[in-house]
């Protein structure tokens, strides 16, 4: 199975490019799903905030019943906390009350832990991980740092049933190349574009078109690891003025699906 979105659905630059121009917030999500046929997304507002029992709720019954998501963990989880061991409980508490819902629909793919550039490998690092893997399962980890590029840590990953997040970005010194490797039965792609500003500027750093010829490159390896996974995750992240939409549909012509 295939589960193939964008990495958020609400973006103001994306009204007048591939939303129409009067369209409300409030009607965003029923578009992404309706218009486009998406049927998943990556929640990515939970990183800057914890959403509410009351919020998700409502995420929820805007979707239909065989629409699912992947959600990005608390920043204070994948920023912060990481440097001493030290979760916060109460955010922990928060966030598991609010997905609840969405586990019990058994909607929800993943729990998404983004890793920042900081976060480079360490035993101390690994331990960490096994920390959070007990709390929020499944779990998918992408790393920003090139350092955890190494067999120990997809072994590590495999022997925790912890599910490597293959992300492609541009090719800079340091940063995680794109690896298409499986350690767990689900494949997780994410795809944030190779503008060569990374480093400068969040604004941006998403701003990027992927080519036909990236795009049938990525399907390729796509359509291999399906033979090896029960099911794939695929969202685009290059986000800017719906470019990810775009890359996004042209993806799912190419899977055939």
């Amino acid at each position: 199975m295939i589960y193939l979105g964008t990495s958020g659905y609400s973006f103001n630059d994306w009204i007048g490019t591939v939303y129409p121009e009067n369209i409300k917030k409030s009607q965003m999500l029923t578009y992404y799903w309706s218009r486009f046929g998406f049927n998943t997304v990556e929640l990515n507002f939970t990183y800057y905030t914890v959403p509410s029992y009351r919020t998700m709720i409502s995420i929820l019954r805007k979707t239909p019943n065989d629409f699912t998501f992947s959600v990005k963990l608390p920043g204070h989880v994948t920023h912060q906390a990481w440097k001493d061991g030290k979760i916060d409980q109460k955010v922990v508490n928060s966030y598991i009350e609010a997905v609840k819902p969405m586990e019990d629909e058994k909607r929800l793919l993943a729990h998404l832990a983004q890793f920042p550039y900081a976060f480079k490998f360490s035993k101390k690092g690994l331990k960490y991980i096994e920390q959070i893997s007990n709390i929020f399962n499944p779990l998918a980890v992408e790393f920003r740092h090139s350092s955890w590029d190494k067999k120990e840590v997809y072994d590590f990953l495999k022997d925790n049933n912890i599910t490597f997040v293959i992300v492609d970005e541009p090719k800079l010194e340091k940063l995680f190349p794109y690896k298409p490797i499986i350690t767990t039965d689900t494949a997780y792609f994410r795809f944030h574009g190779r503008n060569e500003n990374w480093f400068d500027s969040d604004h941006d750093r998403y701003d990027y078109m992927y080519s036909e010829e990236e795009l049938r490159s990525f399907a390729k390896d796509i359509k291999e690891i399906s033979k090896k996974v029960n099911k794939i995750l695929v969202y685009f992240n290059n986000c800017y003025k719906g470019q990810a939409v775009k890359n996004a549909l042209r993806m799912r012509d190419l899977l055939g699906i």
